[in-house]
């Protein structure tokens, strides 16, 4: 039975990456440090060290080949000089903010990459580089896969918190800057996960290839808080404020934001050149990994304490909330009512009502 690491494994794609590979055929390890364990993983071998540096890497991996490595987790790069010899396939998972942004959306992978980074960002491209020459090298076959947010269970980012704790506590109003319409890429974990398994399956197209996961339905920022807080049974007022006119662009709900969005451009991604090569289709709808993300999250509710990646209590002020819609309320209440004709605006085409006629609209 053919081999396959998987270093990390306890996110949110973790274990549907696990069901992919093992639904191909493959003898499953993980490799992570230990401290948190999911369900469906604890009948696989572990190896629990520490892939973040080279020394321990070439400790814990030491007299161990695998037929493919999966790395969503720990410092890639030294993982990718440390496999050499040890694999013949390497798929990583990077992110998208590598991606040069270029005007209008999606954005795709031959935009190439970010103009003038900084130093993690600078790190991430060095990574995505490193992995790709040793492909180009014959050292073995790799395959990139860039993240957008992904959700799910076991998500390490819980932005769905600020909805589900906002229902229980009876806020009816939300804070919606520049009416929602913000884009930001998000992607199912199943529907990564899936990704991978079709870069699996065809080497000979995805080896030496970026791909950049997402679902084929993206939505704007009031769009998923609406279809969340639908999920959960509540309904809010949503405000329309300008970004321009924020006294603090993080306060409250805004901090729900994962990305993208507010005064900066758009950070929608394509997945068409995955669609092309892989075949890829999303195998979950949003709603589905939704329901299920926040059935999880209220059986499992999050940390807030700030600390690390956790919510911050600060993220809930609503006082602050309170005073700015206030505020915003005045500022509505004291708009003119008489701006000015309205401008109608005639068909431009000609409707001549007998033949040889000119008559316009």
């Amino acid at each position: 039975m053919p081999t396959a690491l998987i270093v990390g494994g306890t996110a949110a794609t973790g274990l549907p990456i696990v069901r992919e590979v093992q639904r191909r055929g493959f003898d499953v390890t993980i490799y992570h440090r230990g401290e948190h364990e999911v369900p469906g993983i604890e009948t696989l071998e572990h190896i629990h060290g520490e892939p973040h540096f080279a020394e321990t890497i070439a400790h814990d991996l030491d007299g161990r080949r695998f037929d493919l490595v999966i790395a969503t987790y720990g410092r890639i790069r030294l993982l990718a000089e440390a496999l050499i010899g040890k694999t013949g396939r390497l798929i990583t998972i990077g992110g998208t903010p590598v991606l040069r942004r270029l005007p209008g959306v999606p954005g795709i992978e031959a935009d190439g990459y970010v103009e003038a980074p900084n130093n993690l960002v600078a790190r991430m491209v060095e990574t995505e580089q490193v992995v790709l020459r040793a492909h180009t090298d014959g050292h073995y076959v790799s395959t990139v896969v860039r993240y957008p947010y992904v959700y799910g269970p076991y998500s390490i980012l819980v932005p769905e918190w600020h909805v589900i704790q906002r229902t229980r506590d009876g806020r009816t109003r939300w804070l919606m800057p520049g009416g929602g319409l913000g884009l930001s890429t998000r992607c199912a974990a199943p529907n990564a996960a899936h990704l991978i398994g079709l870069a699996i399956e065809q080497p000979e197209v995805a080896g030496g290839q970026v791909y950049q996961a997402a679902d084929d339905r993206q939505f704007t920022y009031r769009e998923w808080t609406s279809m969340t807080a639908r999920l959960l049974g509540y309904e809010f007022e949503y405000v329309d404020i300008p970004w321009s006119v924020l006294p603090a662009p993080g306060v409250g709900s805004l901090s729900a934001l994962p990305g993208g969005g507010g005064p900066r451009a758009h950070n929608l991604l394509s997945n068409l050149k995955a669609k092309t090569d892989l075949g890829y289709i999303d195998t979950v709808t949003p709603e589905a990994c939704m329901r299920e993300t926040l059935d999880y999250l209220i059986a499992h509710p999050p940390v807030i304490d700030g600390e690390g990646n956790h919510l911050k209590p600060e993220e809930f002020d609503y006082p602050a909330e309170d005073r700015l819609l206030a505020w915003w309320d005045t500022v509505l209440a004291s708009a003119p009512t008489e701006v000015g004709a309205p401008i109608t605006r005639r068909h431009p085409y000609p409707h001549p009502q007998r033949p040889g006629e000119q008559r316009e609209g």
